[in-house]
């Protein structure tokens, strides 16, 4: 079973259809997207992840990822891999009972913990929002907020 939605490699899906696909869950899947805009002037790409992950959103600063969204059947999944010392600093967070709980189950690899939180909730927008906040500094803007 793929994590997105739109499995097929040939047919990469066109905004209006993820948008159609997500429902209800479209506005927490903009307020993510307009805040990595926003905060962290960054725009995601459009990424086929093979076979078992489909077609996301990746966003990617020097080659290193700072979050994948896979479109779903009125949700998404935020993708997010923290290494051992952002685990260790993502612990300390105030995180709501899913990401907090999928934080401290979610096995320790090598190269992170690599967290597919499924994203249904405001509250679930802001968690990943503070996980990202470990990743990546906002950048300042020239009024110097």
């Amino acid at each position: 079973m793929t994590i997105s939605y739109f499995a097929d490699k040939s047919a990469q899906p066109v905004a209006r259809e993820i948008e159609s696909v997500l429902g209800s869950a479209f506005p927490l899947w903009e307020r993510l997207v307009c805040y990595l805009a926003e905060n962290c002037q960054m725009t995601g790409d459009l990424s086929y992840g093979g076979k078992n992950y489909g077609w996301n959103l990746w966003y990617r600063k020097s080659g290193k990822a700072l979050v994948s969204l896979y479109p779903q059947s009125g949700s998404f999944v935020a993708q997010v891999v923290l290494g051992k010392e952002q685990v260790e600093k993502a612990l300390a967070l105030e995180l709501g009972a899913k990401v907090g709980g999928m934080l401290r189950d979610t096995p320790q690899l090598h190269d992170g913990k690599w967290l597919f939180i499924p994203v249904t909730t405001e509250e679930d927008v802001w968690d990943v929002k503070q996980l990202l906040l470990l990743k990546k500094r906002p950048l300042k803007t020239k009024s110097g907020k």
